[in-house]
């Protein structure tokens, strides 16, 4: 059985494998304009190291992206069903397994998921380096640079060493505590 420390060790090993399956997602010319811009957002969001977990740090600030790809691909699958299977399909160690682990987080997370459910909302909203999620949806140059952006991210940053995931996961039960304290 899948627990949500398992989800937050998987998701934050194969960060960079999700970014570039997100990113293949954006480049769907079947997507519509709102899901790239979401989507886009999402990126634009894990590039920054924002955290929309309050008191995560290191390490362990990683789990809000985590979390966050997974609500990306779960509100993307209501809204174009058939572009995420596809890609779901096509990428099935990685955003194929999503829709398990987005279940997993909801029930270990509970009610203090709405706080992370908000932040998905705000994602279109998302800038970063001046670059903004409407921007780099819409715009090729943008796109290139978000792509540029997320390899650069990749190899300076976002290949986590697995006993140093391990060591930071020992403090994932405050999680909840800290989404609580956004409620």
């Amino acid at each position: 059985m899948t627990t949500f420390q398992d989800v937050l060790r998987e998701g934050m090993l194969s960060l960079p494998h999700d970014l570039k399956a997100i990113l293949r997602v954006v480049e769907d010319p079947d997507l519509d304009d709102a899901g790239r811009v979401l989507a886009c957002g999402t990126i634009l969001h894990v590039l920054s190291g924002q955290n929309a977990i309050p008191g995560t740090k290191g390490v362990l600030g990683y789990a809000d992206d985590v979390i966050l790809l997974r609500l990306l691909i779960e509100r993307l699958r209501g809204t174009s069903p058939d572009v995420i299977k596809h890609h779901c399909d096509d990428s099935a160690e990685t955003l194929g397994l999503f829709e398990r682990q987005t279940k997993e987080v909801r029930a270990h997370l509970g009610e203090v998921m709405v706080v992370l459910d908000r932040a998905v909302d705000t994602m279109p909203k998302t800038a970063y380096e001046g670059h903004t999620a409407i921007e780099c949806a819409r715009d090729p140059e943008a796109a290139t640079w978000l792509y540029d952006s997320v390899h650069e991210a990749i190899v300076e940053r976002l290949e986590l060493d697995p006993d140093a995931v391990s060591r930071a996961l020992k403090s994932a039960g405050e999680i909840r505590g800290f989404l609580k304290q956004r409620l």
